[in-house]
């Protein structure tokens, strides 16, 4: 029931992005993808998902995308771009909808409404997307793919929640907000994976991490074993120091440690 990538080699153009990249996430766990700008997270992501052809072998939950139908892919798994542009004057509510339909909840049309207080947008429905701010319309967009895959558990099967970069635009306490409904989800049996770049949500959240550099892994495993000192002054070619706070016993960074290479 995981998510898996075997190999997974991708070129935009000529240029080559990902290689050879192993990939491994299991349900019932955050799995964050972190690294430096241009080193592959969300090339990565998007060839997991199906959204970019792939040299190599991916499966969602034990079965190749190639032998999946798309709406077979809709039903157990929701993605979260970096950024969405709608064209046309679509409300909050008809936003959170599309995802609804799209999976296979759209009998319980109080999913929305619920997804929406889940991000903290009660009373938003009427208003149109496009008068959101950018943290407003990412959360908006979170309620749709919660709307997607709502059960995290399926059938007996999990469902998953690929995420990129979904704190990027948003104040602190909204961060805290999002990243706590993807841990909530993995708790309940679904499967999480996020691109992201706060190295210290991710020490906070994950329970697996895939760092990248130059699109390749340079580590994989758990959080204290792949956010150490030497790993990821390597990958983001700056001196940083990983520490650990005493009374939670939690791998936390401050950036006042940090010193270019």
């Amino acid at each position: 029931m995981s998510v898996i990538g075997t190999n997974i080699t991708v070129s935009i153009g000529r240029k080559p992005i990902l290689h050879g990249v192993n990939f491994a996430a299991e349900p019932g766990e955050v799995h964050a993808i972190v690294g430096p700008n241009g080193s592959g997270k969300t090339t990565l992501l998007r060839a997991l998902t199906g959204d970019i052809s792939a040299n190599g072998r991916i499966t969602l939950s034990d079965r190749s995308f190639d032998r999946k139908r798309p709406w077979e892919m809709a039903s157990i798994r929701g993605v979260l771009p970096q950024v969405t542009v709608l064209s046309f004057p679509f409300t909050v509510i008809e936003v959170v909808r599309m995802g609804l339909e799209a999976g296979p909840h759209g009998a319980s049309p109080e999913i929305a409404h619920q997804a929406l207080r889940d991000v903290g947008l009660e009373g938003y429905e009427g208003r149109f997307f496009q008068e959101l701010s950018g943290g407003e319309q990412q959360r908006a967009q979170l309620a749709r793919v919660l709307s997607q895959v709502w059960e995290p558990v399926q059938d007996g099967a999990p469902c998953w929640l690929f995420l990129d970069e979904p704190v990027a635009s948003l104040d602190i306490g909204h961060q805290l907000g999002v990243m706590e409904l993807a841990r909530r989800y993995a708790d309940r049996g679904g499967g999480v994976i996020a691109v992201m770049h706060d190295l210290n949500l991710t020490a906070m959240f994950a329970d697996q991490v895939t760092l990248l550099s130059k699109g390749e892994v340079a580590a994989t495993g758990e959080v204290a074993n792949v956010l150490t000192d030497d790993l990821l002054s390597a990958a983001y070619a700056c001196t940083l120091r990983v520490n650990m706070a005493p009374s939670a016993g939690k791998t936390f960074l401050l950036p006042q440690t940090a010193a270019r290479s």
